[in-house]
């Protein structure tokens, strides 16, 4: 018996997904159910060589079969993937997305409303804090510290719904690009920034999303809390620009 990682009980632990199978659907091959493409891409060459791999990326030693099923997976996974993966979405609980372009430079996003904000954001932290929990080496530059391991552990196990601008989330698609990444899925990676903020990055099948890790009361640049997921259930995704999108992912890897 070892101790879960979020009811911090003893329990049996069970082998669990540190991302959901249902975001890696754009990598999951059609003739395999329990097999998937893990795709590296060349930035400068601009090819992509696909790898037959098992299904996603677990630990067995971090959940037990109730916290993983019932508190994670019942209460976030289940309304996310109801809501915006697969192929039976929802549509009363279906984002509903306008999109717009800015006159001035031509930058083209979407804002999204009828969105749950406390169970896309408990979700959504709940793969960032399982990406830090975790020993698997894709996940390694993910290390919250433990101030925020400890602070997000309890914001899932209890529902706390935190504010929009305590781990504010900032998504940004690469679908309307050329290159749209559909099919690969990167090692997450840590960028500090000039202010102080920690922000991690994960791009997972064209979508990337930016956590910043933060104390409620930090101050944070305008672009970001113009942007973020809005506790009114409000969202709205930045849309790259074609032709960017190379140049764009080159210089969050080499940050």
């Amino acid at each position: 018996m070892k101790k879960c990682r979020l009811c911090l009980k003893e329990k049996k632990l069970i082998k669990a997904h540190i991302i959901p199978d249902f975001m890696y659907s754009g990598l999951k091959a059609e003739d395999d159910k329990n097999i998937f493409y893990e795709v590296t891409y060349d930035l400068e060459t601009d090819k992509s060589k696909p790898k037959k791999i098992q299904t996603g990326e677990f630990d067995k030693n971090i959940l037990c079969s109730d916290c993983d099923n019932r508190i994670l997976g019942s209460n976030y996974e289940k309304y996310a993937q109801k809501s915006m993966y697969g192929k039976n979405i929802d549509p009363k609980i279906a984002p509903i997305c306008k999109n717009f372009k800015n006159p001035n430079d031509g930058s083209e996003y979407s804002v999204c409303t009828n969105i749950d904000y406390g169970k896309m954001k408990l979700f959504l932290l709940s793969l960032l804090w399982r990406s830090s929990i975790t020993d698997r080496k894709l996940f390694k530059e993910v290390s919250l510290g433990e101030k925020h391991e400890e602070r997000i552990r309890k914001i899932l196990y209890e529902e706390i719904i935190p504010s929009e601008l305590e781990y504010p989330i900032l998504m940004t698609s690469f679908m309307r690009t050329d290159n749209s990444l559909k099919n690969i899925i990167t090692q997450p990676k840590r960028i500090k920034y000039k202010n102080g903020i920690n922000g991690y990055m994960f791009l997972i099948d064209s979508i990337q999303f930016m956590f910043f890790v933060n104390s409620p009361n930090h101050r944070m640049p305008e672009y970001v809390t113009r942007t973020i997921m809005k506790e009114n259930g409000e969202m709205t995704i930045l849309h790259l620009k074609n032709g960017k999108e190379l140049e764009f992912l080159k210089a969050i890897l080499n940050k």
